[in-house]
This record gives structure tokens, sequence and C-alpha cells, in this order.
């Protein structure tokens, strides 16, 4: 997997735990599992789970702030 890949992966499996979909996420890095609650498995892995929620959170905020631009420009 290339390091794209992998961050994919991980984008996609907190996806599905927050959809409730599944409990675990793989990690692409040391290929361990990671249960909600207990620490995370290596340092990259945590690093990128890190940045995919920080960049997560930054999007929500766009697309937050990019709506109420609408409303404003409609009225």
């Amino acid at each position: 997997m290339t390091s794209e890949q992998k961050i994919t992966y991980i984008e996609k499996q907190i996806s599905a735990c927050e959809q409730g979909r599944q409990n675990t996420i793989n990690c692409p890095y040391c290929d361990e599992h990671n249960i909600e609650g207990n620490p995370l498995c290596c340092e990259l892995f945590a690093r990128v789970v890190a940045a995919v929620l920080v960049s997560k959170d930054d999007q929500e905020r766009a697309d937050k702030v990019e709506r109420i631009l609408e409303k404003v420009l409609r009225n």
C-alpha cells in the first residue's frame, strides 16, 4: 500500500466506526487492531488518526461556513 492508500484506508475505517459499522481500526503500519478506549498501537498510526480527524473537523467547519454564506447571499 502506498502512503496515500494507507491514509485513505484509515479514513474509511474511522468513518465506519463513526457510523457504527465496525468497532476496531486496523493499522496499516504495524497490522495491530485498535479498539476504542485502548492506547493506539504506534506513533505513526496516532499521527495519521489525528491528522484525519483535524482534516475532517476543518472540512465540516468549511461546509458550515459555505452554507451560511449561501443563505446570506440568497437574502
